[in-house]
């Protein structure tokens, strides 16, 4: 591990390259639908680096504060970001059941190809939280190569029983017969999960699916996560960042929102400027 960087350590100062940002609401193109997305750039700047931000399960683009305030820290360092809904989330206009693990990551691989064919894009750097940093770790094994990557609580270790708790049993049941099931997370919200969900959940095991992709991608890796976390399991957290030798963040205290859905601002600016510093020094 190359370094662990605690709540009570003081995080580098945000350094402001180009002063001013520009946010503008996109659409892109995957899968033969268009992807709600949020593009920030940094201005007066003849070309930048950018990260693709990916949100968690039945989240959004914005994650609470979350994300918003990733993108504005990563322009004040003149780093561009793209924050979109997958499916079924926030403004995305297709159901929740097409929220599979296989169109996130093609939603996040098109947001990449948006980037490279319409912005002056020097290097890329990719972040996910919760399911987004499964996306990341799935992304890699695949063989995808980002300049950084980073990953908030990656839920690498997801699983049905996990996921669904007393349920798994009737969802297993009527994703034979249905092919899709609506259950209840501990949030309060009804999400509508599809049998393709739960076969793309079920087709890389924890932790080869770690492994794999440590063995894939060599280049500089951020975990970020929280010892209280409930929703998460933190040792699947400290495998990851073990098995990359990535940089290590601990933001605990707020379990698994992060103060992305609390007012907690220093564990929030902890994950805000770790992450934008960690990518600044990386990418640029």
């Amino acid at each position: 591990m190359k370094k662990l960087v605690s709540l009570l350590v003081v995080l580098a100062m945000l350094f402001s390259v180009c002063a001013l940002a520009e946010t503008t609401e996109i659409t892109y193109e995957s899968r033969g639908v268009q992807v709600p997305a949020t593009l920030v750039t940094p201005d007066d700047c003849d070309s930048y680096p950018i990260v693709i931000l990916a949100h968690g399960h039945g989240g959004n683009r914005e994650e609470g504060a979350g994300y918003g305030s990733i993108a504005d820290a990563l322009a004040m360092q003149g780093i561009a970001s793209i924050r979109m809904d997958f499916p079924g989330c926030g403004a995305s206009t297709e159901p929740f059941t097409a929220n599979t693990m296989t169109n996130m990551k093609a939603d996040v691989l098109a947001a990449v190809d948006y980037a490279k064919a319409n912005l002056p894009v020097t290097t890329l750097g990719v972040f996910g939280y919760s399911m987004g940093g499964r996306i990341v770790v799935e992304l890699l094994k695949e063989g995808f190569v980002p300049d950084a990557a980073g990953v908030l609580a990656p839920a690498v270790d997801f699983h049905a029983e996990n996921a669904l708790g007393d349920a798994t049993e009737a969802a297993m049941a009527a994703f034979e017969t249905d092919g899709h099931y609506t259950y209840t997370t501990i949030y309060g919200q009804n999400l509508d999960v599809s049998k393709e969900w739960m076969t793309d959940l079920t087709k890389y095991a924890y932790p080869a699916l770690v492994d794999d992709a440590a063995a894939a991608y060599a280049g500089p890796m951020l975990v970020i996560y929280a010892d209280d976390d409930s929703v998460v399991s933190p040792a699947g957290s400290q495998y990851v960042a073990d098995a990359f030798g990535a940089d290590l963040i601990k933001a605990n205290g707020t379990s698994h929102s992060y103060g992305f859905y609390s007012e907690d601002m220093p564990i929030r600016n902890a994950v805000v400027y770790g992450a934008s510093s960690f990518f600044a020094f990386n990418l640029k």
